[in-house]
């Protein structure tokens, strides 16, 4: 039995998932998506009931809303073991509670599987294995990378280099030889957006270098801006008394920026998000100046560092190819994040659930002409 109901964004329990968290919501809400926060219901395998937060937000093309789109949920250790079954009972559980105008529900999920080569039409076999209508579709592309390199930072730093591949370690040493200089600054930080200017140039030459998408600069702003705004200190009277409310919050994702320079000059850049016990790897910049002195290497160092000094167990890197293809334009990426010695896992991907079946295919097609 599963039944979904909304709740306020400020009543949105807090977890360890970023994707599913009420800051990210309302960053995309100022980018011009609507989040829509649930509390989901339902039993487990041990016959308990469960309640489970979900947030779905809504994206805009040619100024109508059309799909429905969750991030990295629902997770398959909290949910029951009929995956597929509980998925489509979400789903038709959440169309009710959509707009009319939404054409399908899409999912990035954070299911793990063994072959992330396998072809589109054994996996939609295998998803819909157990479902009662067999409509979910394997969308055109991932949204989140559907492969990432997870570094586990329980072990002492020591025993994290160790795991490291040799050439990682030799990299990371010489940057400190080249006496690169490493800081870091929070959203509250008076030099952040002097510093940000500086690192989304960088960003941009690195995207038009490498092909890849590039944000607008007043996204990275408005980003540190709102993560400014969630962490002012809340007045409360029972804090001012040494005395902690029941429902005192937990503390906000944490977003903040890492730069590696060396005689004034910015050679790479690095935006960090923490969420709980998970740290995230969002987004990087690097200059084609003093790649010499290993400035990638020795700021991901200090990233792992800081995480660790800040309760995280897990690093996530945040994608890389499905396969160390070394013909492929992404093999020094896959190279890179590796390196440092993490786990390499396979979700599921993207997967969607048409709810109006024409205008779905019909959105499937504009979707893949603009890939290519």
């Amino acid at each position: 039995m599963l039944s979904i109901s909304k709740i306020q964004p400020e009543l949105f329990p807090a977890s360890d998932n970023l994707f599913q968290s009420h800051m990210w919501g309302k960053f995309k809400e100022i980018n011009g998506q609507k989040p829509l926060y649930f509390r989901v219901v339902f039993t487990d395998d041990d016959e308990n009931e469960v309640a489970y937060p979900f947030l779905v937000l809504l994206r805009k093309i040619n100024g109508k809303y059309v799909y429905a789109y969750v991030q990295r949920s629902p997770t398959g250790k909290v949910i029951p073991c009929d995956k597929n079954g509980f998925l489509e009972e979400l789903s038709l559980a959440l169309k009710e509670e959509l707009p009319e105008s939404i054409v399908f529900i899409r999912y990035d999920l954070p299911w793990r599987i063994d072959d992330p080569c396998a072809r589109n039409e054994m996996l939609e076999i295998m998803m819909n294995y157990g479902t009662k209508l067999h409509n979910f579709k394997k969308a055109p592309s991932n949204h989140l990378s559907g492969s990432t390199c997870i570094l586990n930072l329980r072990p002492v730093p020591q025993r994290i280099l160790l795991n490291m591949r040799q050439q990682t370690r030799n990299s990371i040493r010489r940057a400190y030889r080249e006496n690169v200089v490493f800081s870091i600054y929070d959203a509250q930080s008076p030099e952040l957006f002097d510093e940000l200017g500086k690192m989304y140039d960088i960003y941009s030459d690195t995207a038009h270098r490498k092909g890849f998408y590039c944000e607008d600069y007043s996204y990275f702003e408005k980003l540190f801006k709102l993560n400014r705004d969630f962490l002012k200190p809340k007045e409360d009277k029972f804090f001012e008394k040494g005395l902690v409310p029941l429902d005192a919050q937990v503390p906000p994702p944490k977003f903040y920026l890492f730069t590696a320079k060396k005689e004034g000059i910015l050679l790479s850049g690095l935006i960090l998000a923490i969420c709980g016990s998970n740290a995230y790897y969002m987004y990087a910049a690097s200059s084609l100046m003093m790649r010499e002195c290993m400035p990638n290497y020795g700021l991901q160092w200090e990233v792992i560092r800081f995480a660790r000094s800040q309760g995280c167990t897990k690093y996530d890197f945040m994608g890389i190819p499905p396969t160390n293809d070394k013909n492929s334009s992404m093999a020094g990426l896959y190279i890179f994040k590796t390196g440092f010695g993490g786990n390499i896992i396979h979700y599921a991907g993207t997967w969607d659930f048409p709810l109006k079946e024409e205008e779905y295919e019909s959105f499937c097609i504009n979707e893949s002409l603009l890939m290519k």
